[in-house]
């Protein structure tokens, strides 16, 4: 798992459950004394003991704490690879090219690592089809990193579909035009 992620999920609890929260739940993953830098990459299974402990401090659901922690991340993320932003970009032009800037971004940190299978497709002049598949089985962050991306460039979406399926979840959302106002990427 990508560190940026981890230190950003750190902030998240932070910011929704206190700054106690944090200790609880590295303690109740087991990983007391542990520190997560985001340029450094984690196994998977590390994360998945996070999020564990997180949904029982939390009283949320796993699902409903990953796609309210995927809105949240996307405004720091964006801000923090924000030079990796294609100028003149709005929200669909810069999803349909998701998949390339995370693995530029994951080679940086480690040239082996795999990201997972975000396969992005517009399927109407405003509608946008996205599959996920991966062992990680984080596919609840999609449809908050998505309302959070939208978020980030001004725009608003709907999610109109989601199919969970042998290994993948297909997702179709919906950007509204008439409220788009694309964020300026200089």
């Amino acid at each position: 798992m990508h560190g940026a992620i981890v230190s950003n999920f750190k902030r998240y609890l932070d910011e929704f459950l206190g700054e106690d929260a944090w200790s609880e739940v590295i303690d109740g993953a087991g990983l007391k004394g542990k520190t997560y830098l985001p340029v450094a990459l984690y196994p998977d299974s590390e994360m998945e003991a996070l999020l564990a402990a997180a949904e029982f401090a939390s009283g949320l659901r796993r699902d409903d704490l990953l796609a309210d922690f995927g809105e949240w991340v996307m405004a720091p993320m964006m801000d923090m690879y924000h030079a990796m932003v294609p100028a003149g970009s709005d929200a669909l032009g810069f999803m349909l090219n998701l998949q390339q800037v995370h693995e530029r971004i994951l080679h940086l940190k480690d040239p082996s690592a795999r990201a997972p299978a975000i396969h992005i497709a517009r399927c109407g002049d405003d509608l946008v089809e996205i599959c996920y598949a991966s062992q990680r089985n984080m596919g609840a962050m999609i449809p908050g990193a998505v309302k959070g991306l939208a978020a980030w460039f001004e725009e608003e979406v709907a999610l109109l579909a989601c199919e969970p399926g042998d290994g993948q979840v297909r997702f179709v959302f919906q950007f509204s035009e008439a409220q788009s106002s694309a964020r300026q990427v200089v």
